[in-house]
């Protein structure tokens, strides 16, 4: 239901003046003296018998004159439906500012987020003019449950107020998630209850990432937040300023072998993605390794989403934390996301664990592993204990543990083994005689629950008649980048004297690497991920055993590289998350007292941004302090350097990487016809687009009845003067 309300409702005084015309009448009635004249009564006769007619006459032009000044008063007034003044409620103007990263995209000579400040200012400064009494807020969406401004009075001095203040905020670097900041703000603004109505203007850049989904959804978030909007009293209007949709960023900077270790060749990924409309042109990408050694490679042309990934090989020949920074050479219209940092630690060595079923002082069950293990080009460090030994050994320290000849684990051990697996752990398992294969499929196989990517069979194969073997999957990420040398080297050299059956009945999801005999035969390298997501760990099972008893296999050339490359498959994957975090996220570190102060400096690498944290105490008296550092603190995106005190002196420096999130790299506008596509009928009403910068929005259901009333006091007027004009004349 309308209301009626006035602007200047002091103007309203004036009503009384309507007076003035009756006034005017009854003085100009009274200053006449009535003079008899004989002439005079033949006219006097003659008006006595049109009295009605000319009175009529008289008040109607009175009407139309006091009528004239009412209006003239409501026109100064300014009368309006649903504003707030003298016979209404208020109206609620409430800014939803998106000051996230993509807001940082220029246009023109400066950037959306400028824009979208100015398109604020003169949205106040009509406010000011248009609403002065009613009620304004501004919330920004990085900080939805902190208003900057609520439930301010509209007057003059808003303008003002608002002006410096957006002066002093700057843009984000964070995501925006739109529909949980309107559904914030909407919840706040429904307990203001001196506004009848909200008028909610989001200000941005209108994106299709904030309004809909991947796969062409509404976004679930937003839609609850426009549900929960009051049909006849809120509104919502979107003064959006679109961007280029063209962009190419890059949004990854990415270790693919599972460990980075000094003197050993990493490879790494730059990943390079098209977020624009229509194909790329070719493209550089330059890549500095600690800010020194530095490569340009070439980024092909790319359709519209597709992402590619840009190979890179590099050798630390250090341990300790590296950086890697890639930037786009190319310059575009947003160039936040055109930089991106990996910040690395790089182990000394890779710790593997020999389980050894069958020692022997000449030469164990593990000889041969370990001299492959041992080579300086390896990075890894080989531990040798006896199966009775694994029952005290912590697994936790360990990349990956071979199981080799080993009778059977204990049930405490299968378990302990089973959850070093789940937890991201190498485990590899080679036969023998010694192996109870019952044992190890009733503790390790379960029935497919366990972690044996296969169940144990009899002993197979005849001594007197060896067996040549096959690569039936050099797609396999053991093969990675030696398929052709794998495959003639298990082809001509391997020869298989006997081997412990493992089970393929093809039901099983493990993968069977290589056969003996031929491409039907029974397998001899099988393996499998053991847990859900990335965190599982990867499990492979040898038909024969790590020495030469069952086969040829350790003398052979083969052996050193299939070991290595079984390593670099299986090793538990380095967690790179806890350095590299996005703006939303946090950084953690357990510090011991007793080794370090409380006191941390994080210093950026690449911009100007340096500070101090100091770490919580632990509440237990040996615990250990936590240092827990907010990214939404820092202001700089890349590489930080965090120093460490510690109580002897001793330098202690560690790497993170802050980065911005690829979700902001999404700036293809969001089309009007696309919302009235994807979000229900009944909310086409309460949501208006503008595109337009001089436009600022539609007070939709509260417009202003001043040009009615001039039009209507003009039309008053004229009416006045002619018929003044023709009653005069009779």
């Amino acid at each position: 239901m309308l209301a009626l309300a006035f602007l200047n409702p002091l103007l309203l005084w004036a009503v009384p003046l309507c007076a003035v015309p009756i006034v005017i009448h009854l003085l100009n009635r009274r200053r006449f003296r009535k003079v008899p004249w004989a002439a005079m009564e033949f006219l006097l006769a003659a008006m006595k018998r049109n009295r009605k007619r000319l009175r009529m006459e008289q008040w109607l032009v009175l009407l139309l004159r006091t009528l004239a000044v009412l209006l003239l008063v409501a026109l100064v007034s300014r009368p309006q439906f649903g504003g707030g003044g003298l016979l209404s409620t208020k109206t609620h103007h409430v800014v939803v500012f998106d000051d996230s990263a993509s807001m940082t995209q220029r246009s023109g000579s400066t950037t959306l987020f400028v824009k979208a400040q100015d398109r604020i200012r003169a949205l106040v400064d009509d406010l000011s003019v248009r609403r002065s009494g009613d009620l304004f807020s501004l919330v920004r969406t990085s900080r939805a449950a902190q208003p900057e401004l609520w439930t301010q009075r509209v007057g003059p001095e808003l303008g003002r107020r608002v002006g410096t203040m957006l002066k002093e905020l700057t843009c984000g670097d964070g995501a925006t998630d739109l529909g949980s900041s309107l559904q914030t703000t909407v919840k706040r603004a429904a307990d203001v209850q001196e506004a009848g109505r909200t008028q909610y203007y989001v200000v941005g850049d209108a994106r299709a990432h904030d309004w809909a989904t991947e796969d062409d959804k509404p976004r679930q978030a937003l839609l609850a937040a426009l549900h929960s909007l009051r049909p006849d009293k809120d509104h919502v209007t979107v003064l959006g300023k679109a961007g280029s949709p063209a962009n190419l960023a890059v949004v990854d900077v990415r270790l693919v072998d599972r460990m980075a270790v000094a003197g050993v060749p990493a490879t790494l990924a730059i990943d390079v993605q098209n977020f624009g409309l229509d194909p790329t042109t070719p493209a550089t990408v330059a890549v500095e390794i600690d800010g020194q050694s530095r490569v340009v490679l070439t980024v092909e042309p790319l359709a519209p989403g597709q992402r590619m990934a840009v190979p890179l090989g590099h050798t630390f020949h250090q341990a300790g934390p590296h950086r890697i920074d890639a930037a786009l050479e190319a310059t575009e219209s947003f160039p936040i996301d055109d930089r991106r940092t990996l910040a690395l630690q790089v182990r000394d060595k890779s710790r593997v664990l020999l389980v050894d079923g069958q020692p022997d002082e000449e030469e164990a069950e593990t000889f041969f592993l370990q001299a492959a293990m041992e080579m300086a080009e390896s990075g890894i460090e080989p531990q040798v204990v006896s199966d009775q030994a694994l029952e005290e050994t912590d697994l936790a320290q360990f990349d990956v543990v071979w199981l080799c000849n080993v009778t059977a684990p204990t049930v405490a051990t299968a378990q302990r083994i089973e959850d070093f697996v789940t937890k991201g752990g190498g485990l590899v398992i080679t036969a023998g005689a010694l192996v109870d294969a019952g044992r190890f499929n009733e503790l390790l196989w379960r029935d497919g629950k366990g972690v044996l990517p296969m169940p144990f069979g009899d002993i197979g194969g005849d001594p007197d008649r060896p067996e040549k073997t096959i690569l039936t999957r050099p797609d396999h990420p053991m093969c990675d980048g030696l398929a052709e040398v794998l495959d003639l080297l298990f082809g001509n050299v391997v020869l298989v004297k006997r081997w412990l059956q493992i089970v393929d009945d093809g039901k099983q999801s493990a993968t069977v690497i290589a056969r003996i005999k031929d491409a039907e035969g029974p397998p001899l390298l099988v393996s499998r991920t053991f847990g859900t997501g990335t965190g599982g760990g990867e499990v492979a099972m040898f038909a024969v055993t790590a020495d030469k008893f069952w086969s040829n296999l350790p003398s052979t050339d083969l052996f050193v590289v299939l070991v290595n490359q079984l390593h670099r498959s299986s090793a538990r994957r380095q967690d790179t998350a806890g350095t590299n975090l996005l703006p939303d996220g946090s950084f953690t570190l357990s510090l011991d007292p007793a080794a370090f102060r409380a006191d941390a400096t994080l210093r950026a690498l690449t911009g100007d941004d340096e500070r101090t944290f100091t770490a919580v105490e632990g509440k237990e008296p040996q615990a250990p302090a936590v240092l827990t550092v907010a990214m939404s603190e820092l202001r700089a995106l890349g590489a930080y350097e965090i120093e460490l005190a510690r109580h002897d002196g001793t330098p202690d420096k560690r790497l993170l990487a802050r980065n911005m999130p690829t979700t902001e790299s999404r700036l293809v506008p969001f089309a009007d016809n696309a919302f009235a596509r994807l979000y229900p009928k009944e909310l086409h009403d309460r949501v208006t687009f503008v595109r337009e910068e001089t436009s600022l929005g539609d007070d939709k259901g509260e417009g202003e009845v001043w040009p009615l009333l001039a039009a209507l006091l003009l039309a008053g007027l004229l009416l006045e003067s002619l018929l003044a004009w023709r009653f005069g004349r009779r």
